[in-house]
């Protein structure tokens, strides 16, 4: 096994397989194969990085290193399909290694960001995180993503899964209870764009102290009579995350509904 990878192989075309693929390419890591279950996707995966669009797993390269970008129950057997001789890296947040069919070269490289296919991002800021049972494998791994992020760490599976779990609550929690506010402002005629500068500010105060100390709002005052007037209004799923949500920060603050 080389030192360094200079070729891979991708199995997915979703949105880590694509931002993965197009940035190492665009720093000189040939992407060679590509392998997917939506052929359509990664036809168009194939033309933007050049790489020839593999009919079955059995025909990507030996001795090359395949990263899985796919969802994380579909890993396992992913992992059994692909050659002895292969290097693998999986993407998930919460897969342990040790959950997987043994293998002598298997390994993480996963990324501590939400992907959308049309949105930019800039992977020299997002956090990677590197991970493998083989020394030689976490090497090569950690000097493979150090060509695309600023920002890499080895750490062990329970770490990288209690990262995840913490990632949850930052992204797709906050996205959800965001999408409730679109949802009831939309039925209220309200015009969301007046809520962004709110939302930016809510996150720029992140940046200079704790989301303890910047807590606001009707729960964080004890304000029982507007917290009431809300539960009245509101409605079903959007109801019950208001309510549980209200307590949570009373609870927090040592407040009493």
């Amino acid at each position: 096994m080389k030192n360094s990878i200079e070729k891979i192989s991708i199995i997915g075309s979703g949105n880590v397989a694509w931002h993965l693929s197009t940035n190492f390419v665009k720093i000189g890591i040939k992407v060679t194969h590509i392998f997917g279950r939506n052929t359509i996707d990664v036809h168009s995966l194939c033309k933007k990085v050049n790489a020839i669009h593999s009919k079955s797993i059995k025909d990507l390269p030996k001795n090359q290193l395949v990263i899985i970008c796919t969802p994380d129950d579909a890993i396992s057997n992913i992992c059994k399909s692909i050659d002895s001789s292969c290097p693998i890296a999986y993407t998930s947040g919460s897969v342990e290694i040790q959950s997987l069919p043994y293998r002598e070269k298997i390994g993480v490289i996963y990324p501590l960001q939400t992907f959308s296919k049309n949105i930019k991002i800039k992977l020299n800021k997002v956090p990677f995180f590197i991970e493998s049972t083989n020394n030689l494998l976490q090497k090569q791994l950690y000097n493979l993503t150090l060509k695309i992020s600023n920002n890499v760490k080895i750490i062990d599976s329970i770490q990288r899964k209690k990262i995840h779990l913490a990632a949850v609550f930052v992204n797709n929690f906050t996205n959800h209870i965001i999408y409730q506010a679109q949802n009831y402002a939309k039925t209220n005629s309200i015009n969301f764009k007046d809520l962004m500068p709110l939302l930016e500010e809510t996150f720029n105060k992140i940046n200079i102290e704790s989301a303890f100390k910047s807590q606001t709002g009707p729960a964080r005052r004890g304000d029982n009579n507007i917290i009431k007037q809300h539960i009245e209004i509101l409605k079903g799923n959007s109801k019950e995350i208001y309510m549980l949500l209200s307590k949570s920060i009373k609870d927090t603050y040592n407040e009493k509904l």
